[in-house]
């Protein structure tokens, strides 16, 4: 999400004081609230997942036991009408013999060198019967449609139940892929012998594909009024894959590959899916990395940063499991740091809490605000920041940090708080 490049980079902006400000990664889950909430809220919803080309599949393998069991009932008549076709065979060369045999000595001999003709009878070939090969249709995969729904298609914040609920229903359009090619390209390559340097072109192979899977969902409630749907345009876009170059051709058997290809594209299409789907109606949970900063000193003078970073490091890690004591966890570090902020002086290095002690406070409270929701106390610090002497990166950063507590007002307003 945004804040977490944002910080990342404002923890750059603050290396002039790198032996005193220390920063720790932290990932902790807050609940992002729906840009477009079902009102009222509903208590239970369904998943479902459909298979568009299940239809031509079963079509296809209907066409395919028919045209087995016509080769069957074919080769049986066959071998049914086999001996007849011997006989005839064997009649009708038995019939030749015998008029040719009645023939003159003189009169095979006229044919043979003076005719140029050979009337020899020959006995006709009769072949025997076999079974035609039907081979079978070429099928698009067919998934546990039911394990899918319930592995990737969730609404947070509803439980899974059928009573007044929301159904949520994705479509899969099926796999495509492009036969697979060989791609070689030319690269120089310098080598050093006996300190002497030379130059080569040596040619380089890789297989090449596109791959896409185009996919629909729609959410609708109890009376199948539709809420949300959607067939995301980049899922009918072809993604290009290509295997690791080397200097030997590749096979062109890319069955393993495009399998591969396959089952990511099917995992990541639907977990996009479900984030559109929780982004505008659910209540997702949504991890986030960020930078937690503490002062370290030698004579111990930022004890009290250091035990507000202590409480707000247990605070945001149990937002997701115990949200009132993480709340109040972070409540109290946010009091120990609005207390620090009374001792500000960003002209004099040598304060206590100089620029960029400051600096790092605000950052730590922005970050504590957004996971409480406090977008009152957020907009004093990102209007005091605007006041400061920042770096251009720095203020690019807090527009980016308005940009994200706007879109947290706009989520907040849609959800009535």
């Amino acid at each position: 999400m945004k804040k977490t490049t944002l910080i990342l980079a404002l923890a750059l902006g603050l290396n002039v004081f790198a032996q005193s400000v220390k920063g720790e990664q932290l990932t902790y889950t807050y609940v992002k609230l729906p840009t477009n909430p079902v009102q009222p809220k509903p208590a239970f919803y369904q998943a479902f997942v459909n298979a568009a080309y299940e239809v031509e599949n079963q079509k296809l393998l209907d066409q395919f036991e028919k045209d087995k069991a016509q080769a069957e009932a074919d080769y049986q008549r066959e071998m049914a009408e086999y001996p007849n076709r011997l006989k005839a065979a064997d009649d009708k060369y038995a019939k030749e013999m015998e008029a040719w045999n009645a023939k003159s000595t003189a009169s095979k001999i006229l044919e043979k060198q003076v005719l140029n003709e050979n009337n020899h009878p020959v006995k006709d070939y009769v072949a025997q019967p076999y079974r035609r090969t039907v081979s079978p249709p070429v099928l698009k995969t067919s998934y546990d449609n039911n394990s899918l729904a319930s592995t990737y298609l969730t609404i947070d914040g509803l439980e899974k139940g059928s009573n007044n609920a929301l159904n949520y229903t994705v479509t899969l359009q099926g796999f495509e892929a492009t036969p697979a090619r060989v791609v070689s390209e030319v690269k120089k390559e310098t080598t050093i012998a006996n300190g002497v340097s030379s130059s080569k072109d040596v040619t380089y192979y890789h297989l090449e594909f596109t791959y896409r899977h185009p996919m629909s969902f729609r959410v609708s409630n109890a009376a199948n009024q539709e809420i949300y749907a959607a067939a995301p345009a980049e899922f009918t876009e072809f993604k290009t894959y290509k295997s690791t170059a080397s200097k030997t051709q590749p096979s062109m058997d890319a069955s393993a590959a495009i399998k591969a290809m396959e089952d990511k594209c099917l995992q990541e299409n639907l977990k996009a899916i479900n984030h559109m789907v929780n982004d505008r109606i659910g209540f997702e949970r949504t991890e986030e990395t960020f930078e937690l900063y503490y002062v370290k000193s030698k004579n111990e003078s930022h004890n009290d940063i250091l035990d507000a970073y202590n409480a707000a490091t247990l605070g945001f890690k149990m937002l997701a499991t115990n949200e009132a004591q993480g709340k109040a966890e972070l409540d109290k570090a946010i009091a120990i740091w609005k207390k620090a902020l009374e001792e500000s002086d960003i002209t004099n290095k040598k304060a206590r809490i100089d620029k960029d002690v400051t600096i790092a406070i605000y950052v730590n409270l922005l970050e504590a605000y957004f996971a409480l929701r406090n977008t009152n106390e957020a907009d004093l610090i990102l209007q005091t920041l605007g006041r400061m002497d920042l770096s251009n990166r720095d203020k690019k950063q807090v527009e980016a940090y308005q940009k994200a507590y706007l879109d947290l007002k706009l989520r907040m307003a849609a959800n009535g708080l």
